[in-house]
């Protein structure tokens, strides 16, 4: 039967050839439109570390010793709210040791000179040894560095394949030295670039970008050590220099370090996060500034929501690329219903002699089918050709517009179900001809 109808439904498709034509495009202009905005709403929204993020947790607890209008960034001109901490909590928080694993990162533009006179400038993340496993860093060559080392402000450095490249012309850079700020670190490890996207563990910096990331991991304790200064906080204690500006902040008594943990239960997330609440009962001074305890222990997923990583105009495309999907369904639906109703002679004869209505609809169904899949097929070079445009804008995030697996199959799916949707009304139609009258009409 199914068959019987497949072979009907593509004779339909040869008769009227300019209306079938005219119902592929607008179909396949439509999906195009909406695949492209979901092909990068999609990228958009993917788990920046499959498998890993849903352990990883950031904490933050308000120590600043400021009156909350005073909580800014040194520059005066905007609030920033990147859950940042003082580096003497992340010390004792460290210390208490109540996770899993931790680590704390600190994003900071700096020059990175290698052989040769060879130097660039470079993104260098300020973190700990456990930073590397955490989050899935791939070692090529070499070692992270230890907790002894940490401690003792060793001045190591893991650097990524690219940058050893430039600096040393190989990618086998293990027990070279790099100089930044003028201080020798030793490389200990060689990893691969690492990008995810969206950049969550340090949002100041970028959200998305394939091409700006981190190349150089080195102790905190040792880029303070050599005068590698934090670049940003969120606010500062009032004891704070006023004359210092955003190039040199405190590392003290300004929030710059952002505070990771690695907790696998969600016992683990309930026994850390009553922690963190007791740490910030434990604030007594901040009173006097008008302040109550506050903290928070967001997963990667709350942390993204609540910095609304997503830029508002990807989804406003997306609400209105649908709506146009939808305006492209209904004139598809019409002229479906036009080229149906007028083989009204042939359904009648055909139900004449015998033809079930269950099998009418369903040969129609199946050319509503046929023609949203073409559509599907003329869309896929549409959606790449939209994607490639979109690329060629530098908004910092459309760098990422590409048609992975998921969205070449979601494309073909939405197909079949458009041709469902925009089908089934004109099937239904004509598959309640009356065959007397159009026999009799004929």
């Amino acid at each position: 039967m199914f068959a019987y109808s497949v072979e009907l439904a593509l004779h339909g498709l040869r008769r009227f050839p300019k209306t079938t034509a005219l119902a592929v495009m607008t179909v396949a202009i439509g999906m195009a439109a909406s695949v492209t905005t979901l092909a990068l709403l999609h990228m958009l929204s993917a788990d920046p570390l499959p498998g890993l993020s849903r352990h990883l947790y950031i904490a933050w607890v308000d120590t600043v010793q400021a009156k909350p209008q005073n909580y800014t960034s040194l520059d005066g001109a905007t609030t920033y709210d990147f859950k940042r901490l003082k580096m003497p909590d992340t010390e004792v928080l460290m210390a208490a040791h109540k996770a899993v694993e931790q680590t704390v990162a600190a994003d900071i533009w700096k020059r990175v000179d290698g052989d040769a006179g060879r130097h660039f400038d470079e993104a260098v993340l300020a973190t700990t040894g456990d930073f590397i496993p955490m989050f899935g860093v791939a070692l090529r060559d070499g070692r992270t560095w230890t907790a002894q080392e940490d401690q003792a402000h060793a001045p190591v450095a893991v650097i990524d394949t690219e940058l050893a490249q430039k600096l040393f012309g190989t990618a086998g850079a293990v027990g070279r030295v790099v100089r930044i700020n003028n201080h020798a670190f030793r490389v200990i490890g060689v990893s691969q670039p690492y990008a995810p996207q969206p950049h969550f563990y340090g949002l100041n910096e970028w959200s998305f970008s394939g091409s700006s990331r981190e190349s150089v991991f080195v102790p905190y304790r040792a880029a303070l050590d050599a005068g590698i200064a934090p670049t940003g906080t969120d606010g500062c204690d009032d004891a704070t220099d006023k004359n210092m500006t955003m190039l040199h902040v405190d590392p003290v008594h300004c929030a710059w370090l952002e505070y990771w943990v690695q907790l696998d239960t969600p016992q683990e997330v309930a026994a850390y996060r009553s922690y963190l609440d007791r740490y910030a009962q434990q604030q007594a001074s901040l009173s006097s500034y008008g302040k109550k305890p506050q903290s928070q222990l967001l997963s990667v997923r709350e942390w993204l929501m609540l910095q609304n990583v997503i830029p508002d105009n990807v989804r406003l495309n997306a609400w209105l690329a649908g709506s146009f999907l939808m305006l492209c369904m209904m004139n598809v639906a019409g002229l479906l219903a036009a080229k149906f109703m007028r083989r009204g002679t042939e359904v009648g004869i055909r139900r004449a002699l015998g033809a079930s209505r269950r099998s009418v609809m369903l040969q129609h169904l199946v050319e509503a089918g046929l023609i949203c899949l073409l559509g599907g097929v003329l869309a896929w070079p549409l959606t790449l050709l939209g994607l490639a445009l979109l690329r060629m804008q530098d908004q910092g995030f459309t760098d990422l517009a590409r048609l992975d697996v998921t969205m070449f199959a979601s494309l073909f799916a939405l197909a079949l179900l458009v041709g469902l949707l925009v089908g089934l009304l004109p099937s239904w139609r004509v598959s309640r001809i009356q065959p007397g009258l159009q026999i009799k009409s004929a």
